[in-house]
């Protein structure tokens, strides 16, 4: 509708002030998607998120861009594709163009597709007649919303989804009244990635699309277009449909090949995504997503500041206005479920709701209302809403968290990086498997008993390792599945808790893991019965060897002689591995033995555990070696160093695997000589995995 009124244009004032509101919700979205941009966990649905970058995490870890793309939460085949990823793409490749880690990577593509969108709106509103500037309203309304501040930063593909939506909205209706092909070209691609990248979003802005088309096919009957218009339509919507259609049966048939992924088909999750009618008319539902609407979409205050406003001086605009709000509302309806249980969906027609908010303000401005009154509602809408982000959101997302928990940098500490981690008791929520950076087989409570898909998962497996096994305390996981993981080498004694969480290692890894365990410190993490360190722990200073209990003299009895004293960070003990049994030398670890005077000789070897140097870890999580020195031992100068080495398998692949140590010195007097193991050139100790074998001095 046009107005013929000469005060609705815009003066000098009106164009100062809405570029100044403009700015300064720009500034404050700026400001706020920036907000806790170096924390690397996941605020706001964090096990949604949480799905979406493990995903990323893995297709750039492998170089995976098939579109059967790894979310390894389920088993082998890792692969249960949801949506096309067209983001997850994205994410990787601009992770890897940029260097910025992952999740920058994945909070950046989010924030650029909502910014992408934005041009689209603003062209729609002027096919609804909006002034140019006024337009912008529209705008600082989007830009100013708590919700598109929050989410616009997740590590999702909504933005992206709600970006391809609102271009094939607006391009369709420009394609068939210009039949040009440029525009089809470009409707056909903005729906196709829309309904690729998630389906229900795409479904969702057919609908105004739809209702356009209605209305133009009616008028068309008169001049007799509609069957060129008709025409047009169904050649815009042809690859989208199609591609749809595809990639729901592309993904159904790789999910068909998980046993444990059967509840993930589109089959099974048409009642949940569309609903029945039990559902879309429930008031329990409809209490939550009010809730919602509520509490986390706008300010409540600025949402009826702009229903009355649209009432009272913007009834002009009503057809516009209930346009957005009855799509907004249909959302609810069609996808009942979805709406009622997850915040994040709200990001797909919230869109719209802030389109009717923006449009009321804009018929305030074409009324003939004082102007202060639009400057103050404007105020008002915009001040609210960030007021509303401050009070609701900023508070979850400006907390800086190097990302998960102590049990997932226990679990990424103690596993190798193609290990497979085994979880019972947590659905199939992926933020265990993301946090440690592993694949994982997850057991939901209805597959943890004997079935046959249970089975055939578990037959998967052969010829993986499995790392660990996480049972929570709420879940029982069978015998018979406790007992196949003890075949592929889990201890049946459990290593650890942490908070509600059992965890289980390979028997192998037992006495190196509760050391490492031990000098973490973390209050929350307590070792198991039988993997405690002894009452006396004989950590972090200097003991003689002679002044121990006989029990503890035989840490060392596979040295001759034994040392007279030591000192061990995490306190000696040994490993029996395959019948050898192995001093654990992590540093720092010193040796002290009285030698009488005469020729001597040293000789003994040791070795790193491989997963002390895998090339897949980043080299902050890969040992730096470790120093080996020999010296005599002197109170009155500087000790004599007899023999030095690092030993650095992870630069120098010829120190791995045992490594020999011959030493052949000789003392003017009865001497003490100090065996040293140390830190590297980094002066840490992480992974510093090293095993001294049986050591004799002649």
């Amino acid at each position: 509708m046009r107005l013929a009124v000469d005060q609705c244009q815009p003066n000098r004032a009106e164009k100062i002030f809405i570029t100044l509101v403009v700015a300064l919700c720009l500034g404050f979205h700026l400001w706020g998607v920036h907000v806790g941009w170096t924390s690397k966990n996941l605020p706001g649905v964090e096990f949604r998120q949480a799905q979406t970058a493990l995903s990323a995490y893995f297709i750039q870890r492998d170089s995976d861009f098939s579109p059967a793309y790894p979310t390894p939460v389920l088993g082998k085949p890792w692969s249960i594709p949801m949506e096309f990823p067209l983001y997850q793409w994205t994410v990787v490749v601009t992770s890897d163009a940029t260097g910025l880690g992952l999740v920058k990577s994945g909070r950046l593509v989010s924030i650029v597709c909502f910014y992408l969108m934005l041009p689209a709106v603003y062209l729609l509103l002027g096919r609804w007649n909006v002034a140019g500037l006024r337009r912008w309203l529209i705008v600082a309304t989007a830009l100013s919303c708590p919700l598109y501040i929050f989410y616009t930063r997740a590590f999702l593909g909504e933005t992206m989804a709600l970006m391809f939506s609102a271009w094939f909205w607006f391009a369709f209706s420009v394609a068939v009244e210009r039949r040009s092909g440029w525009w089809l070209a470009l409707t056909s691609f903005t729906g196709m990635c829309a309904g690729l990248v998630k389906i229900t979003t795409f479904m969702l802005y057919c609908l105004p699309v739809a209702i356009w088309a209605v209305r133009r096919l009616r008028a068309g009957r008169q001049n007799g277009q509609w069957r060129r218009d008709l025409t047009w339509m169904a050649a815009a919507v042809l690859v989208p449909f199609v591609s749809s259609y595809w990639w729901i049966s592309f993904a159904d048939a790789v999910k068909a090949q998980n046993p444990l992924a059967w509840f993930l088909s589109s089959e099974h999750l048409r009642g949940f995504n569309l609903g029945v009618w039990s559902t879309r008319f429930s008031p329990a539902m409809w209490a939550m997503k009010a809730r919602f609407v509520h509490e986390s979409l706008t300010s409540f205050y600025a949402m009826s500041l702009c229903a009355m406003v649209a009432v009272v001086a913007a009834r002009h605009r009503w057809r516009e206005i209930v346009l957005c709000v009855a799509v907004f509302l249909a959302a609810l309806v069609i996808f009942p479920e979805l709406y009622a249980i997850h915040e994040y969906y709200y990001v797909e027609n919230t869109l719209l709701l802030i389109m009717a908010m923006g449009l009321a303000l804009v018929g305030l401005a074409e009324s003939r209302h004082p102007r202060w009154v639009f400057v103050a509602v404007t105020i008002g809408v915009a001040g609210g809403q960030m007021f509303h982000y401050v009070r609701h959101y900023f508070p979850q997302q400006r907390g800086i968290s190097p990302g998960g928990d102590g049990l997932t940098n226990a679990i990424g500490e103690l596993t190798k990086p193609d290990d497979v981690i085994a979880i019972f008791g947590q659905d199939w929520n992926s933020m265990i498997p993301y946090y440690a950076g592993r694949r994982a087989i997850m057991f939901r409570d209805e597959e943890n008993r004997d079935t046959p898909r249970l089975r055939q998962a578990l037959a998967n497996l052969r010829g993986e390792r499995i790392g660990a096994l996480i049972v929570t305390d709420s879940n029982s996981s069978t015998v018979e599945v406790q007992e196949w993981f003890v075949k592929l080498g889990l201890d049946a004694r459990p290593l650890f808790r942490w908070r509600n969480f059992t965890v289980y290692l390979p028997a192998e890894s037992r006495t190196e893991a509760a050391h490492r365990l031990h000098s973490t410190r973390d209050p929350e993490i307590q070792l198991a019965p039988g993997a405690e360190p002894p009452p006396e722990w004989l950590a972090s200073k200097w003991y003689e060897t002679g002044l121990l209990p006989a029990a503890q003299k035989d840490r060392f009895k596979w040295m001759t002689p034994a040392p007279v004293r030591f000192f061990s960070t995490y306190g000696p003990s040994l490993d029996t591995n395959g019948g050898k049994v192995e001093f654990n030398a992590h540093p720092t670890t010193r040796l002290v033995f009285r030698l009488p005077a005469g020729r001597h000789r040293l000789v003994t070897s040791v070795y790193f555990l491989e997963a002390a140097y895998d090339s897949s870890l980043p080299p902050d999580k890969t040992t730096d070696g470790v120093e080996i020195t020999l010296s005599i031992l002197d109170p009155e100068r500087a000790g004599q160093v007899l023999y030095t080495r690092l030993l650095d398998p992870r630069r120098q692949p010829l120190d791995r695997g045992p490594q020999p140590v011959s030493v052949d010195f000789i003392l003017d007097r009865a001497r003490e000589v100090e065996l040293y193991f140390g830190p590297g050139p980094r002066g840490y100790d992480a992974r510093d995995w090293i095993k001294l074998n049986q050591l004799t001095i002649e």
